[in-house]
């Protein structure tokens, strides 16, 4: 992503994966809430992640959805 700094994060989420998942189907508030709390152990099942991966995927989509720096330093 930082060789790309103008690209939206999103493009760099796999469309399989529990970050696109997570990014489609969440707010910023809900990945923010999902993020301070421990991974969510059915979800490690379904998306076969540790939770670890879990953690990474939230704080992905979070980045993902989250404005971008360039555009908060105008």
């Amino acid at each position: 992503m930082a060789e790309y700094p103008d690209e939206n994060p999103s493009v760099f989420l796999r469309d399989d994966s529990f970050a696109a998942y997570c990014y489609d189907r969440l707010t910023v508030k809900e990945l923010k809430s999902a993020f301070n709390r421990d991974p969510d152990p059915d979800d490690c099942i379904r998306w076969n992640l540790s939770p670890l991966e879990w953690k990474e995927n939230v704080e992905m989509a979070l980045i993902s959805l989250s404005p971008k720096r360039s555009e908060k330093s105008k």
